[in-house]
């Protein structure tokens, strides 16, 4: 998939249903603080563990055929964000903060 057409594809009717079907499958729990950290959160996102622009034959898969491993599971927004550091950069201060004191 090409790069700057991630964002399409999450609108699709398609991914729609896939997602949903992931995070009653996770019981929409995190995958991974359940696993690594014995702890219960909420998942609201899906993410493909190969990742869609490298794999977009796995798009809608939810284990890979090949491996028989899991390719779409459900996580809660920080594990995402470890997952995918580099999203982060787009959210960076556009200015200067109005003062030294922060609460970030």
């Amino acid at each position: 998939m090409q790069a700057g057409r991630e964002a399409r594809f999450y609108d699709w009717p398609e991914w729609q249903a896939v997602r949903e079907d992931v995070l009653r499958l996770d019981k929409r729990e995190c995958v991974l603080c359940r696993e690594q950290r014995r702890r219960f959160r909420p998942a609201r996102l899906v993410h493909h563990v190969k990742h869609l622009r490298d794999r977009p034959d796995l798009a809608l898969s939810i284990t890979d055929p090949d491996t028989g491993e899991r390719q779409l599971v459900s996580v809660c927004k920080e594990c995402h964000e470890t997952l995918h550091p580099e999203s982060q950069r787009q959210f960076a201060p556009r200015r200067p903060p109005l003062t030294v004191e922060r609460w970030d």
